[in-house]
């Protein structure tokens, strides 16, 4: 199953244009968790906006290409970011401890 992931992942970046909207969708991923939550306020009421994003881009990664070729590398762009942010407070927490005690 990983390697098939991992194979998707490859074909997504084709070209500049794809590598662009990678970029986009990164950059767009709180936006689109926003409008997601506006459709459906009760089902995702109690989801943070990271976990909608890393939702909504894995979709758009996976059967993007359903709707428009676009779509994917989009898609695969907020699924980063969402599990970027997702992943976050979790990461941070291992870094800070690098931090130089203060005397």
């Amino acid at each position: 199953m990983l390697e098939g992931i991992v194979e998707k992942a490859r074909a997504t970046i084709e070209d500049g244009a794809d590598l662009a909207l990678v970029v986009a969708g990164s950059g767009g991923a709180g936006a689109l968790a926003g409008v997601i939550k506006s459709w459906l306020p009760e089902q995702t009421a109690d989801m943070g906006d990271e976990t909608i994003a890393a939702i909504a881009g894995g979709l758009l990664w996976y059967f993007g290409d359903r709707v428009h070729d676009r779509l994917v590398p989009f898609g695969f762009g907020v699924l980063l970011e969402g599990i970027g942010s997702w992943s976050e407070e979790w990461v941070s927490g291992i870094i800070d401890m690098l931090k130089k005690k203060e005397a």
